[in-house]
C-alpha cells in the first residue's frame, strides 16, 4: 500500500514538470546509467528549448566526449563558456578537448581563461606549458604574447599567468633585438651557456669551468660593444637552441656566488622564471655570419652537432669551441664509462664541425692535435689559439667572509693547508692522505696543519672515502667542506699556510691560480699542465709519487723562512691579468679567426652537408659504446642533415615529427647500388613510413618494437653522386603519428655476390660492425 502511494506521488510530480525538467531528467538518467548517446539525445533537446543553462551544455559536452565526438563537445563546452567565463572546470574541459583534437591554440587560450579567473592546478599548468612549449617551437612566441594580451591584469588571476606576461615582454624585446638577423653580422660573437644553465639546475656555484664561462662573458659584455654580444642555450627539453636574455644571465652570476638565506629566495625565483622562459622561447636564430663560442662543454648533448650543421648551412655561422681538457680519451681509467663513451662521441664530432679551436695551455693543445692526428684530422697550428686562464680569481676583499667564520669549522688562520677539487680518483686526493699520514707520523698530529679539501662529490671516490674512514689519525685531521660560497672560499686561500694540488691530470688548474692570486704557494703535481698554471711560483712533486709530495709537504710545513721566500716571491712578480684581458684577448682571437678563414677554413661545408659513404659497408647511425679511440673511427651521425632527428640511441636515431634526412655522396661511378636501411619499429605504437631516394619511394608499415630490413635501388651513374635519402611517418587512423628508429644503412652492387654474402654473413651473426665503415682496424 505504502509502495503505491510513494509511485503515485512520483506520478503526480512528473505530470507537473515541464518538457525541459523532463529532458534534463532524461538525460541525467541515461548519465547516470552510462548510455551516453541517449544522454547527448536529451541535453541536445533540453539546450533547444533553453539555451541559457549553461551546467546543461557542460552536461552535453560530457556525453558528447564520452562518444568521442570531440569536435562537438568543445562547441558545446564553448557555449557554456559564453555563458559563465568563470568556470574554471569548463574552460579546463574546453581545453583538453581542443588539446586532443589537435587545436592547440584554442588548447592554449582556454588554458589561460582558466589561469586569469584564478585555476589552482598544478597539471592542468602542465599541460599549458607543454602546448606553449611546443607552439614556440614552431614560432608561436607572438601568439603568445596575442593571447596573453586578451586578459586584462587582475588580482585573482594565478601567480602562472603573471609570470608568462613578463616572459612573454621579454620575448618581444628580444624579437626586435633579432629583427636585423638576416643581416650579415661578422663580428657578432654568439655564447652558448648550455652547460652552464644545466650546471645551475643542480648546483648554484661555480666552480672550474663554469667561474671561467661567467668572468670571461660578463666582461664581454662590460667592453663597450655589449650589442655585438648575444647568448643561447641548447637544452635538451626543446634540443634546439634558445635565447638567453643577457640582463638575466648578469643577475644569475651575481646571485650565484652570493651568500644568505634571502639571495637564496632570489635565486631559485631567478632561476625559475629562466627555465620557463626557455621552455617557452621560440627557437634561437643566429645573426647571418655570426661565430658560434663555446666556452664550456656539450659532449653531454647527443644532437649538438646536428644544429651545428644546421647553423652553417642557414646561417654561415663559423664554430668555435673552447677545449679545456681531453682527459676522458687521455685518462679514461679516471673518467665513468659514460662519460668517456659521450666525450669520445664529441670528439669525433668536433673534428668535423669546428673552424677553429680555443684552448687553455700548450698542454692541452699537444692533446687536441694528438687526438686529431689520431683520428685522421689535421687541426694546423693557425686554427688554434692558446688562452691561458691566468686571471685574477680574487673577489673584493670586503666581500669576504667574516674571519670568525673559520671558528665555525674549527679552523685557525695558517694552520690549515687547503686542497680545492671536485673529489674524484684524478685530483690526486689518495696521494695527499698518503702524504698527510706520513706527516702525523713522523712530525705527530699537533704539529701538522689540518688538510682542509673543499668540493663537491665527483665520481670514482669511494676508494677515496674509503681510506679516510679507515684511518682515525688522518680523518681528525682531514676536514671536508663542500657548497661554499666565493666569499668563505676566499677566506679560506686567504688564511691557509700553503694549498695543495697533487691531480695526476688537468687541462690548467685553476686552483693553482687561485692560490697564487690570494698570495699562497701551491704545492702541485707536475703533471699535464699545472707547471703552466703555476709558472715558477709553485712548488711541484713528481705526479703519483706520495714520497715526493711527502718531502715537499714537509718543508712547507716546517720551514718558515722557505714559506715566507716563496711567498714575498709571489707579492712581487706574480701579477694576474684583468678578466677583461682574457676576454679581449679571445674576441682578438676570434677576429683574427675571421681575418683568416678563407685561406685556413677547418673543414669544407661540402664534407659536411654530404659525407662520402663507403660501399659494401655499414654505417651505424646508434649511439657510440666504445671506450677508447682509433685511427679512422669516425661517427655515422653526419650523414643526418635537416633537424628531422633526435639524437643517437642504442637503437638507432629517432625520426622527428614528420620527416628526417641522410645524405651522402659517392665519389666513384657506379653501375647501380642496393640501398640497405634498417629500421626499428616505436615500442608502443605501430608506425607507418615512406622512405623516397632517386626518385623511388617505398612505403610500408613497422610493427611496435620490430625491426625491419629495407631495400631500395639507385640508379647508375657516370660521375660521382650526392644522394638525400627521406624518411617520413604518416598518422594512424587515431591521428597519432608514432615516429620510428633509424639503425644504419649500408651500400653494395647487387651483381657482387661477394659484398652480399659478407652483409648476409653479418645480419645472420647479429655483427654488422665487423663489416662497419669505421670499424677499428679500418675498412678492407
Amino acid at each position: 500500500m505504502f509502495k503505491k502511494k510513494t509511485q503515485s506521488a512520483e506520478s503526480a510530480e512528473r505530470i507537473t514538470e515541464t518538457p525541459l525538467q523532463v529532458s534534463i531528467r532524461m538525460g541525467d538518467s541515461a548519465r547516470d546509467a552510462g548510455d551516453w548517446k541517449g544522454a547527448a539525445v536529451h541535453y541536445t533537446e533540453a539546450v533547444k528549448q533553453d539555451a541559457s543553462l549553461a551546467h546543461i551544455w557542460v552536461q552535453l559536452g560530457h556525453a558528447l566526449k564520452e562518444q568521442d565526438d570531440l569536435s562537438f563537445a568543445l562547441r558545446a563546452y564553448q557555449e557554456a563558456i559564453a555563458l559563465d567565463p568563470e568556470d574554471t572546470e569548463t574552460l579546463v574541459h574546453a581545453a583538453h578537448a581542443a588539446k586532443n583534437l589537435g587545436k592547440f591554440e584554442i588548447a592554449i587560450e582556454h588554458f589561460l581563461a582558466a589561469c586569469h579567473v584564478g585555476l589552482d592546478a598544478p597539471r592542468e599548468e602542465e599541460e599549458l606549458l607543454d602546448l606553449l612549449s611546443r607552439q614556440a617551437r614552431h614560432g608561436g612566441s607572438s601568439a603568445l604574447s596575442e593571447l596573453i594580451h586578451q586578459f586584462p591584469e587582475r588580482e585573482l588571476e594565478a601567480p602562472l599567468l603573471s609570470r608568462l606576461r613578463e616572459i612573454s615582454r621579454r620575448q618581444l624585446s628580444l624579437q626586435r633585438h633579432d629583427l636585423d638577423a638576416d643581416q650579415a653580422r661578422y663580428d657578432t660573437v654568439v655564447f652558448d651557456i648550455s652547460d652552464l644553465v644545466s650546471y645551475w639546475r643542480n648546483a648554484r656555484l661555480p666552480t672550474g669551468i663554469q667561474r671561467v664561462q661567467i668572468e670571461t662573458i660578463i666582461a664581454a659584455l662590460d667592453t663597450g660593444n655589449s650589442e655585438a654580444v648575444m647568448l643561447c642555450c641548447f637544452t635538451q627539453g626543446r634540443d634546439e637552441w634558445l635565447s638567453v636574455p643577457t640582463s638575466m644571465f648578469t643577475q644569475l652570476c651575481e646571485l650565484a656566488v652570493a651568500g644568505g638565506e634571502e639571495d637564496e629566495v632570489k635565486w631559485e625565483a631567478l632561476l625559475s622564471d629562466l627555465q620557463l622562459g626557455l621552455t617557452l622561447s621560440p627557437p634561437f636564430t643566429f645573426p647571418r655570419g655570426a661565430t658560434l663560442v663555446n666556452l664550456g662543454t656539450s659532449w653531454w648533448l647527443q644532437n649538438y652537432f646536428l644544429y651545428v650543421r644546421h647553423a652553417k648551412a642557414t646561417r654561415g655561422i663559423k664554430y668555435i669551441p673552447f677545449v679545456h681538457d681531453m682527459i676522458p680519451i687521455m685518462a679514461s681509467e679516471h673518467c665513468t664509462r659514460e662519460l668517456t663513451q659521450d666525450f669520445i662521441s664529441w670528439a669525433l664530432g668536433v673534428f668535423d664541425h669546428a673552424d677553429y679551436f680555443l684552448v687553455n695551455s700548450e698542454y692541452t693543445a699537444k692533446d687536441l692535435r694528438g687526438v686529431a692526428s689520431l683520428l685522421g684530422h689535421e687541426v694546423k697550428d693557425e686554427s688554434i689559439a692558446v688562452i691561458p686562464l691566468d686571471s685574477d680569481f680574487r673577489k673584493d676583499a670586503s666581500t669576504l667572509a667574516q674571519l670568525n667564520r673559520l671558528e665555525d669549522w674549527q679552523l685557525e688562520p695558517g694552520k690549515f693547508v687547503l686542497f680545492v677539487s671536485t673529489i674524484e680518483s684524478r685530483k690526486g686526493h689518495l696521494f695527499a692522505f698518503e702524504a698527510w699520514s706520513k706527516l702525523i707520523d713522523k712530525l705527530g698530529v699537533s704539529n701538522v696543519p689540518k688538510l682542509v679539501c673543499v668540493g663537491n662529490r665527483g665520481w670514482l671516490n669511494d676508494e677515496i672515502y674509503d681510506q679516510l674512514d679507515s684511518d682515525m689519525a688522518l680523518k681528525d685531521n682531514v676536514l671536508m667542506l663542500s657548497g661554499l660560497s666565493d666569499a668563505e672560499l676566499g677566506l679560506l686561500y686567504k688564511n691557509c699556510r700553503f694549498t695543495l694540488y697533487p691531480s695526476v691530470y688537468e687541462g690548467w688548474g685553476l686552483p693553482v691560480t687561485e692560490s697564487l692570486c690570494y698570495g699562497r704557494v701551491p704545492l702541485a703535481s707536475d703533471a699535464a699542465s699545472l707547471p703552466e698554471a703555476g709558472g715558477e711560483f709553485a712548488v711541484y712533486a713528481e705526479s703519483g709519487n706520495a714520497e715526493d709530495l711527502f718531502a715537499k709537504a714537509e718543508r712547507l710545513v716546517t720551514d718558515d723562512e722557505y714559506l715566507t721566500q716563496l711567498e714575498e716571491r709571489i707579492a712581487d712578480e706574480y701579477s694576474p691579468r684583468t678578466w677583461s684581458e682574457l676576454a679581449n684577448q679571445i674576441v682578438s682571437q676570434l677576429s683574427s679567426f675571421q681575418a683568416q678563414q678563407d685561406r685556413t677554413a677547418h673543414k669544407s661545408e661540402d664534407e659536411l652537408s654530404a659525407p662520402e659513404a663507403y660501399i659494401g659497408h655499414w654505417h651505424s647511425l646508434t649511439r657510440n659504446t666504445s671506450r677508447h679511440v682509433w685511427t679512422g673511427m669516425r661517427s655515422a651521425e653526419t650523414y643526418r642533415s635537416g633537424l628531422g632527428w633526435y639524437w643517437p640511441e642504442e637503437r638507432g636515431c629517432r625520426v622527428k615529427d614528420a620527416q628526417g634526412q641522410l645524405s651522402f655522396r659517392l665519389n666513384e661511378p657506379h653501375e647501380g647500388l642496393s640501398l640497405m636501411i634498417k629500421l626499428r619499429g616505436d615500442e608502443n605504437a605501430l608506425c607507418h613510413y615512406s622512405i623516397v631516394v632517386d626518385d623511388r619511394v617505398i612505403d610500408g608499415e613497422l610493427p611496435s618494437g620490430k625491426e625491419k630490413w629495407v631495400q631500395l635501388e639507385i640508379s647508375p651513374s657516370e660521375a660521382g653522386s650526392s644522394y638525400v635519402v627521406e624518411f617520413n611517418a604518416h598518422r594512424n587512423r587515431n591521428g597519432t603519428r608514432p615516429t620510428y628508429f633509424v639503425e644504419g644503412f649500408l651500400l653494395y652492387f647487387p651483381a657482387d655476390p661477394v659484398m652480399r654474402l659478407d652483409f648476409i654473413e653479418a645480419v645472420t651473426i647479429g655483427n654488422l660492425d665487423r663489416i662497419g665503415a669505421f670499424r677499428e682496424g679500418g675498412r678492407k
